[in-house]
């Protein structure tokens, strides 16, 4: 289990990413390859910078932007076409077996994907929104869309014009609060909606002692936890 009472750890603290380094994180992707592997799969084209064509950056910011528009079917697969690019990057590890699992029903998969994200923009706690994208178990609804793809989706649903509450956990995040005593039984590979609410509350608790520490005149975000503990060297 997650140790709520847990405070900020020094190192975390110490190499606190700014906001723009976090919005401004960029990844390299291959949009001809995620447009022929559509293509492929029968799924809908890629829109936007995924259409550009040649090598591209996706970064934070941009793939907030398609979060703050109105949930639908339509606008819910384009923004996980692009959560996941920038999940995967260049190399895009299975990316033709995770997109199977999309068009295996993609008006089921579009359906789950746009209740989320309304439940996102609803204010819904994480604990419930995650739970439409994942089962008790920590298994995930739509297939080859795991834990910590669906915590990317939820994380760019909230856009940019709100704090984000709503955090990504990956198995690199789970490894760091490990070693940190935080989480000392964190799995790798799944996690139910209970694990990933208790999650989003740690980080927000850490976010709020930042701020007060820092005497800062914005609040920090806890996206720049989550940021900083994916990049810390212990």
């Amino acid at each position: 289990m997650i140790i709520l009472s847990s405070p900020l750890p020094e190192p975390v603290y110490e190499a606190l990413s700014t906001p723009a380094v976090v919005l401004d994180h960029r990844v390299n992707v291959n949009s001809d390859r995620w447009q022929k592997v559509l293509s492929d799969k029968g799924l809908v084209p890629a829109e936007g910078k995924l259409a550009s064509g040649g090598r591209i950056t996706i970064s934070r910011q941009e793939v907030f932007a398609l979060g703050q528009q109105t949930p639908s079917p339509a606008r819910a697969m384009q923004l996980l076409y692009h959560s996941l690019a920038w999940g995967l990057g260049l190399p895009g590890s299975w990316l033709h077996r995770r997109l199977d699992g999309l068009a295996k029903d993609p008006t089921q998969t579009a359906a789950l994907l746009e209740n989320a994200w309304s439940a996102i923009q609803a204010g819904e706690p994480a604990r419930e929104a995650y739970s439409i994208l994942t089962t008790p178990r920590g298994t995930g609804r739509v297939s080859q869309l795991g834990p910590a793809f669906g915590t990317k989706f939820l994380y760019f649903s909230q856009g940019s014009k709100v704090m984000p509450n709503h955090l990504i956990l990956d198995r690199v995040v789970a490894g760091r609060l490990k070693s940190l005593d935080v989480w000392p039984d964190a799995r790798n590979d799944s996690w139910g909606p209970s694990i990933y609410g208790a999650y989003c509350q740690l980080l927000n608790q850490w976010a709020a002692e930042a701020t007060q520490r820092a005497e800062a005149d914005s609040p920090v975000r806890a996206d720049q936890i989550e940021h900083t503990l994916f990049k810390l060297k212990l």
